[in-house]
């Protein structure tokens, strides 16, 4: 009863970000259609009709937390200004470090979109293709250049982008999905510096390889 006296006290924007936060955390435990609004009400302290006043559907609130979470800072912002510069160190460890931080710090983001794409929802593909697809665009253009440079060995420049942002996805799952965060306690840094290192010592031409290029 304290609860839902309590919701009921909440102003209007406090109460959609609840809703939210909460349905959120039902998504990236019990998948989309393994929650109810029944559910999300309950945890928020709202009969369902309540609930409907503010979302009417759990397409509309799935649709408000991947508008939220795609309105934080466009992790290619900082790493566009690197890419022209062609700092391939930069690009590579400032993208890893987007990556790795923005899920380290809000992981339901990620469970939720696995069991949405396991479950086959349209709107998995929503946050794919405005996030996910488009980073990997940006690196399969950039390693696309930097082949045609020289300065990296000619590979498939989609499947080096793959491989690069595997590394990155690999770990977050080990992490956040199959919770093994003590067999990695590196930090967030190290990691990215490893998967780096890992990754252009792989696809750089070697320095004696230029000079008699």
């Amino acid at each position: 009863m304290a609860r839902a006296s309590l919701a009921h006290r909440l102003p209007a924007e406090q109460r959609r970000a609840q809703i939210l936060r909460e349905a959120a955390d039902l998504f990236a435990s019990h998948g989309f259609n393994g929650t109810t609004t029944r559910d999300v009400a309950a945890r928020v302290g709202l009969t369902e009709a309540a609930l409907y006043r503010y979302y009417p559907s759990k397409e509309a609130m799935y649709v408000a937390i991947l508008d939220q979470r795609m309105a934080v800072s466009d992790p290619l912002a900082r790493v566009l200004p690197l890419a022209r510069a062609r700092d391939d160190r930069g690009v590579f460890t400032v993208l890893a470090l987007e990556l790795l931080h923005s899920v380290d710090e809000d992981p339901t983001i990620l469970r939720l979109l696995l069991y949405s794409a396991l479950e086959g929802h349209q709107l998995a593909g929503r946050f794919h293709d405005r996030r996910i697809r488009r980073l990997r665009d940006f690196l399969t253009r950039y390693i696309r250049r930097r082949v045609a440079d020289g300065a990296f060995r000619k590979i498939d420049p989609a499947l080096g982008a793959r491989a690069f942002l595997g590394m990155i996805v690999n770990h977050l799952i080990v992490r956040h999905v199959f919770r093994q965060q003590e067999e990695y306690p590196q930090s967030l840094e190290e990691v990215a510096r490893a998967f780096v290192a890992i990754f252009l010592d792989g696809v750089r031409v070697r320095a004696r390889r230029l000079a008699h290029a």
